[in-house]
């Protein structure tokens, strides 16, 4: 595992100069304005049945400052993240999908650790978020700076899909949760709830510059990944 901009020069500089790629930036910009077209239509999905994705990391692509941590959980909430939100100077840490579902709060806390004075946002699904949920606790009693994007889709979505393309249904999936901003409020956190697209700017704004925990639970589409 490495920075990409890093090992992409050094193998770059370690081909020979007969052997040196093309310059594809242009198609890439091409490319890359027909996805944004069709990202900015996607951010108005709405099927009555919570936010979609693209709306979600649109306000987080606004409002995470530059400077900032990100650490990513896996799933869908990952996958949404990765499609949506346009990195400019922040760095995101991931876990590379090894098993390791449950990733975003507790290697935020060490982000934090390592790097107090920076911003710090955790990115998790609630099937994620659940598993370490109580170290919020921890979070409160060091007066840590994270804030944790709760992407709450009531399942474990990637694997739901999964099942629906081999059209097998064989593992239960829908989670029973309890109302996540409420009990960051009970650990100590600030909690804030949010059931439309309409709420996001303020929600994510309003966790972001609260001076400790916090956690914005975003109640989700799980078919608008």
């Amino acid at each position: 595992m490495g920075d990409v901009g890093v090992t992409a020069r050094a193998l770059l500089a370690a081909l020979p100069e007969g052997h040196r790629p093309e310059d594809q930036r242009p198609d890439i910009a091409r490319r890359r304005a027909i996805w944004q077209l069709e990202k900015a239509n996607r951010q108005t999905d709405d099927r009555g049945d919570g936010v979609s994705g693209a709306a979600l990391f649109d306000s987080c692509t606004r409002l995470v400052p530059d400077d900032a941590v990100i650490a990513v959980d896996v799933g869908n909430n990952t996958y949404s993240f990765g499609r949506y939100f346009e990195c400019t100077r922040q760095s995101v840490l991931m876990s590379g999908y090894l098993g390791s579902i449950g990733f975003a709060l507790p290697a935020a806390i060490g982000a934090w650790a390592a790097a107090p004075e920076r911003p710090i946002v955790a990115v998790a699904g609630d099937g994620g978020f659940g598993q370490y949920m109580a170290e919020m606790t921890t979070a409160v009693k060091y007066g840590m700076n994270i804030t944790v994007v709760l992407v709450n889709n009531g399942e474990l979505g990637r694997i739901s899909s999964e099942q629906r393309e081999e059209r097998q249904m064989v593992w239960a999936t829908e989670l029973h949760n309890p109302d996540f901003a409420r009990y960051a409020e009970n650990c100590g956190a600030l909690g804030i709830r949010v059931t439309e697209r309409s709420q996001l700017d303020d929600a994510i704004g309003r966790a972001l510059a609260h001076p400790g925990p916090a956690l914005v639970d975003v109640v989700s589409d799980p078919k608008l990944v």
